[in-house]
């Protein structure tokens, strides 16, 4: 080393190094959340970029499913680790210019065509099972061809067995000699703070647990939510606050569907809860009453209004988008019919998962576990069915979304309290230095 070398440091635990070192070109990695597996693409993708081998000075890719996610998850941290041998970077596109010639480009395979270019030397695919299997076969894969490139996919094992389960039993059987696949649970991380993997044990369902945290490709049989987890219970319990989360469907006045095409209609749907955030009743739910229909934009109004004014929530809200938009003045026109104020609502979001990825998390292991009850109801025939046939498309399944946003009202997220912000893909916050 001489004077004036400038040394990258990356504190990368035993695990992360096992991956780091191997020669394979192409590694797949399936590790629990908060293993490090963004910290560890990172370091790949840095050490690639500057690795004098790369003669054809090829670029360096770091790939997640949506460009939103990949400029959240690599910009910022690539930006500081680099910043002495940046020259100039495209934050719009992506793309880190370093002074010996080499690109890195932060990418998302949410537009696949954008990938493709002269060739690459290095691609980390960060969760390949949320992506199109073509971005590798037909995109990525041939730009490595002209330096024999290599490739890293990472991710915590998906809900569905689909082209990441596929490339990581390639690489376990041992059959092509170019993958090699590994498998590290979220314990092997010894930065992992004490506490958290007990406390993920004790929130989520065996299924979400063994596939969050052990990495473990699990597909659950039979239905996801059961029947026996249903509890009900008549007394409130004291304490504890109460919040009002609604699933907003298409504002159709019909109130007993009678054509097919109506009764594939989604309902719009509103759940009073209480939650419980302390001692040993912490994070409970007691389900009060569920309102379900398929309302006019007025009657949907009247109707949460008089939900959030009759139970004076510590919050309230809807799933942000073109019907919050289209309710809101309605909402306020009634609630000054009324002479009342209204605290504003809080603007759900999805946290850029699937539908039965949220519902799941939400709802599956605090089920199991007997955190949340319901009150007696003429809606819990409806609520039964919905939970007990969920995922199924012959099913209605607006009572289960409108609950998991429970969640998301009382702990600020759906995805609370086992994922880092500084590596969750799905959370923010929002930097402006990254246009997001």
């Amino acid at each position: 080393m001489s004077e004036g070398d400038i040394v990258l440091r990356f504190d990368l635990h035993p695990a992360q190094l096992t991956v780091f070192q191997d020669k394979t070109r192409f590694r797949v990695l399936a590790a629990g959340r908060r293993f490090g597996k963004t910290t560890l693409a990172i370091a790949e993708a840095s050490c690639a970029a500057l690795d004098p081998a790369n003669k054809l000075k090829l670029p360096v890719f770091l790939i997640a499913p949506t460009q939103a996610q990949a400029k959240l998850l690599y910009w910022r941290p690539l930006i500081d680790k680099l910043n002495k041998l940046i020259v100039s970077t495209n934050v719009n596109e992506g793309l880190i210019y370093l002074d010996n010639g080499v690109l890195i480009g932060v990418k998302g395979a949410d537009n696949p065509e954008a990938l493709r270019g002269p060739g690459l030397y290095f691609a980390a695919l960060d969760e390949y099972g949320s992506m199109k299997p073509y971005v590798w076969t037909d995109i990525v894969r041939p730009m490595l061809v002209d330096a024999r490139g290599r490739a890293l996919f990472i991710g915590t094992p998906p809900y569905e067995r689909n082209q990441f389960y596929d490339l990581y039993k390639d690489g376990e059987s041992g059959t092509d000699p170019e993958v090699k696949s590994f498998t590290y649970e979220s314990k092997d991380n010894p930065f992992l703070p004490a506490g958290e993997i007990d406390a993920a044990r004790r929130r989520l369902s065996t299924t979400a647990y063994n596939r969050e945290f052990r990495a473990k490709f699990v597909s659950p049989t039979g239905g996801l939510l059961k029947e026996e987890w249903i509890k009900y219970e008549e007394a409130e319990p004291k304490g504890g606050a109460w919040f009002v989360a609604i699933d907003l469907a298409g504002f159709s006045d019909v109130k007993v569907a009678v054509t097919a095409r109506q009764k594939l209609l989604d309902e719009h749907v509103i759940v009073i809860a209480k939650v419980l955030p302390d001692g040993p009743d912490a994070d409970r739910w007691w389900v009060k009453d569920i309102q379900k229909g398929r309302w006019g934009v007025k009657e949907a109004a009247a109707r949460i209004v008089k939900a959030v004014i009759d139970t004076e929530p510590s919050a309230w809200g809807m799933e942000s988008g073109a019907l919050y938009r289209a309710v809101l003045p309605y909402i306020y026109d009634e609630a000054r019919r009324m002479k009342m104020n209204l605290m504003a609502p809080v603007p759900l979001s999805h946290e850029n998962r699937i539908k039965t990825e949220r519902i799941i998390w939400a709802l599956q292991g605090r089920l199991e576990h007997g955190k949340i009850a319901f009150a007696r109801g003429d809606w819990n025939d409806d609520l039964e069915d919905q939970l007990v046939q969920f995922p199924s498309k012959m099913v209605h399944d607006d009572i289960p979304d409108a609950l998991s946003y429970v969640a998301q009202l009382s702990k600020g997220r759906m995805f609370e309290d086992f994922s880092d912000l500084a590596t969750e893909p799905y959370w923010k916050p929002q930097d402006a230095a990254i246009g997001y």
